[in-house]
């Protein structure tokens, strides 16, 4: 959860996922989905990593990809809104929308295929919809089956497949307005630097 502060002294807190948080729950999962207990971060990898392993591995080796990035669904234009509060307490505006992320499963190794389709398959299992929810992520069931594809890397062929499924991400955002203690009222004649009445009232 994030939150920033305006200059109005409204504060925004949010639920969004951030791209290392999305990267850390799509890394755990994919491992528990390909059966590696506990994580190995080295068999499960995080493209576009600063730091880390090498970007492939050895061709007779198995390894596996993971890439997240935000994807335009047509759900994260509309946002249902809601207002809380009163007088003695702050006013409360709560957003929820919808924003969508596009995974991206790149498997390598003399078992890519076989592990991209344990991975696919595994994305319609109610254990691991269970896990994502805990996330508030939600996987849109009709991603296309794996595509083998072998690539040739420093001279040598690795034998490659991968796929992806979009997710909708249920984000909640609330907007904090702190609450008015006191009014001021002033009237001026002439002098803009001497008000006639001046006057505060307690909410």
């Amino acid at each position: 959860m994030s939150s920033v502060t305006y200059p109005s002294g409204q504060t925004l807190t949010s639920t969004a996922l951030s791209i290392q948080q999305i990267n850390i729950i799509m890394q755990t999962i994919t491992c528990g989905m390909l059966g590696i207990v506990p994580v190995n971060p080295s068999l499960v990898r995080v493209s576009w990593q600063f730091q880390g392993q090498p970007d492939v591995a050895l061709p007779s080796q198995d390894s596996c990809y993971i890439s997240c990035a935000l994807q335009d669904v047509e759900y994260s234009r509309v946002r249902d809104r809601t207002y809380t509060g009163s007088n003695s307490a702050p006013v409360n505006e709560t957003w929820v929308y919808t924003r969508g992320w596009r995974i991206s499963w790149n498997t390598y190794g003399p078992n890519s295929l076989d592990r991209a389709r344990q991975i696919h398959s595994a994305l319609f299992q109610d254990y691991f919809n269970d896990q994502y929810e805990l996330s508030k992520l939600y996987p849109v069931l009709d991603p296309a089956e794996p595509v083998r594809l072998p690539i040739e890397h420093n001279a040598q062929w690795y034998d490659a497949s991968s796929f992806h499924c979009i997710f909708y991400e249920e984000v909640t955002e609330t907007i904090q307005t702190p609450s008015v203690t006191s009014m001021e009222i002033k009237i001026y004649d002439g002098s803009p630097d001497d008000p006639i009445f001046d006057l505060t009232i307690p909410s």
